[in-house]
C-alpha cells in the first residue's frame, strides 16, 4: 500500500529521485498517474504517495509540499523543486524520462502532429454553484464533445498510439461517464454510438488497455461510492429545482 501523507517514510533507496503527490479521484492526478503507470518501469524513480481525504482537508499539511495546496504535486528530491500543475510535472516526466531507449513514446513525431496534440488539450474549468454558470458550464461540455467527435483521429485522439491528448482527456471522461447521466440525466456517453461514435470507439479501445482500464477503476469506484453517499444530492437537488434550464443535450 502506498503511504499516505500522514504516513510517508523516508526513502532510503538512492534511485528515488521524485515523489509524486496522488488523490484518487482526482483527474489531474489520474493524468500523472496514468503517465507513470504506462512507464511502468520507473518504480524504482518515483515514489507515489497516495493522499486521502484528510490530507486534503489539514490544509497545513499538503502546503508543505504545495503552497496551493491541491494534487497533483510533485518532488525532485535532489533539488528540491516542486511542481504543482499536471500539464507542468508531465513535461518535465517527459523531459526526465520519456527519451529513454525503452519507454512507450507519447509525444508525436511531426510538428504538425504534436500541435494536432496540443490543439486537443482543454483549459481546465470548474462549474459555479450557480445555477446560470452551472448551465453554461453544462453546454460548453457538449460543444466540447461535438468537437472532439469531429476533430480526433482512430483509434487514439491524434492516430494509431497514445499520446498527451489521450492521458489528458481519459480521466475527465471517466467523471462525465458516471455523473452526466446521474446527475444530468444524460444518455450514457461513451457507451453510445448514435450521437458520439467516434468518441464511445476511441473510450472502448482506451479501456482495453490494462492502463487506463485501471486508472478508470481508480476513479469510477471512488465516484459510486460517493453516489451511494449523497455527494452529489445537492448538485441534483439544483437541477431539479431549476427546469427552465436546458441541463440534458444527450
Amino acid at each position: 500500500m502506498a503511504p499516505t501523507l500522514k504516513e510517508e517514510s523516508p526513502c532510503n533507496d538512492n534511485k528515488i529521485k521524485c515523489t509524486f503527490y496522488d488523490l484518487k479521484h482526482s483527474n489531474n492526478s489520474a493524468r500523472v498517474r496514468l503517465w507513470l503507470r504506462i512507464h511502468g518501469s520507473l518504480s524504482e524513480h518515483v515514489e507515489t504517495v497516495m493522499l486521502v481525504h484528510d490530507d486534503m482537508d489539514d490544509g497545513g499539511k499538503l502546503a508543505a509540499v504545495n503552497p496551493l495546496r491541491k494534487v497533483p504535486a510533485f518532488v525532485v528530491k535532489d533539488s528540491g523543486l516542486k511542481l504543482y500543475e499536471s500539464y507542468v510535472i508531465l513535461s518535465y516526466l517527459e523531459d526526465k524520462f520519456g527519451g529513454q531507449p525503452d519507454a512507450p513514446k507519447l509525444v508525436m513525431d511531426t510538428p504538425e502532429d504534436r500541435a494536432f496534440v496540443q490543439l486537443l488539450y482543454t483549459p481546465e474549468r470548474r462549474t459555479m454553484p450557480d445555477p446560470v454558470i452551472r448551465a453554461s458550464k453544462l453546454k460548453e461540455i457538449y460543444e466540447r464533445l461535438n468537437w472532439l467527435e469531429i476533430t480526433i483521429r482512430s483509434p487514439f485522439m491524434a492516430g494509431e498510439r497514445i499520446s498527451h491528448a489521450d492521458i489528458t482527456w481519459f480521466p475527465t471522461c471517466v467523471f462525465m461517464e458516471v455523473l452526466l447521466p446521474y446527475v444530468f440525466d444524460w444518455s450514457p456517453v461513451f457507451h453510445e454510438y448514435e450521437k458520439f461514435p467516434r468518441l464511445s470507439r476511441w473510450f472502448e479501445m482506451c479501456t482495453k488497455n490494462e492502463h487506463f482500464a485501471s486508472v478508470r477503476d481508480d476513479i469510477y469506484n471512488v465516484l459510486i461510492q460517493q453516489k451511494k453517499d449523497g455527494r452529489f444530492d445537492g448538485v441534483r437537488g439544483v437541477v431539479s429545482c431549476n427546469p427552465d434550464f436546458q441541463w440534458k443535450y444527450m
